[in-house]
């Protein structure tokens, strides 16, 4: 038996597969470019996060293969939406599946857009403290002020409590000071104001507040809150607490140590 293959269909079939070919080489290299470009352009905008960049240049690129690729598909003939119903079809089976991963990726563009933090900035979420090292469409990574590398699921930091400490321009610091049940209340506040009028760190709006907070064990336990710039937070901190110690030293105020009565009782021999 004999085969025709003269046929002119073999003509066109060969010029559609070349055509299809050339639009996917062309399409891949033009994609490519446009990622770049986008990349490139994303860097020099000043209204552009750092952190979503990557993700803007991905995302182009990704939709400009796909039209690279219906466009192929239908210089073949192929008729594409029989193939979009099918992918969104495997679309959603697999989505039902990775519904947890599913999560991560919708709480990750929305960390992305939102941005409650970027790239540098320390943070505080849900109780875990550290700088944040990078935002990926799944997982933020932290390094914790121990130097310790975190990664958390992006949907956990979304339904977390977020604490920024890079974004904030003043803080409070709070003391809480003992003093002996004998020594003079308002000797020791008035000390303690003046150690903190001293340190020029501390702003005085809002303003210093040295007050009694309670009554403890052996003690009476003494309030120190004022507010300084969130850059010399830490630094004002440790040199108030050394200032307050020293300055309580030279004024002869005692600080107790926590004490604890113990009885003994001894039972009769039987």
């Amino acid at each position: 038996m004999r085969f025709d293959l003269s046929n002119v269909n073999l003509e066109k079939s060969a010029l559609a597969l070349g055509s299809a070919l050339v639009i996917l080489i062309i399409g891949w290299t033009l994609a490519g470019w446009a990622g770049i470009a986008v990349r490139r352009a994303s860097e020099r905008s000043q209204r552009v996060s750092p952190t979503l960049v990557p993700l803007f240049a991905k995302l182009t690129r990704i939709l400009l293969l796909l039209v690279v690729l219906v466009a192929a598909l239908g210089q073949l003939g192929i008729d594409t939406s029989g193939l979009f119903a099918a992918l969104g079809a495997a679309g959603l089976a697999v989505g039902l599946a990775l519904k947890d991963t599913v999560s991560d990726v919708a709480a990750g563009v929305l960390l992305l857009v939102l941005r409650p933090f970027d790239v540098g900035e320390a943070v505080d979420i849900g109780g875990t403290g550290g700088v944040v090292k990078s935002i990926d469409i799944l997982q933020t990574e932290l390094v914790s002020f121990e130097g310790i590398p975190i990664v958390l699921n992006n949907a956990a930091v979304r339904s977390a409590i977020i604490q920024n400490y890079s974004r904030a321009q003043t803080r409070r610091i709070d003391l809480e000071l003992r003093i002996g049940f004998s020594e003079d209340i308002g000797k020791a506040r008035a000390a303690l104001e003046d150690v903190l009028r001293s340190e020029a760190r501390v702003l005085q709006d809002p303003p210093i507040l040295v007050n009694t907070l309670r009554l403890d064990d052996g003690a009476v336990v003494l309030l120190v809150r004022c507010f300084t710039q969130a850059a010399d937070f830490w630094d004002t901190k440790l040199d108030l607490t050394r200032a307050i110690k020293e300055r309580l030293d030279r004024e002869g105020i005692s600080i107790p140590l926590p004490q604890r009565d113990v009885h003994l009782h001894r039972e009769p021999a039987a």
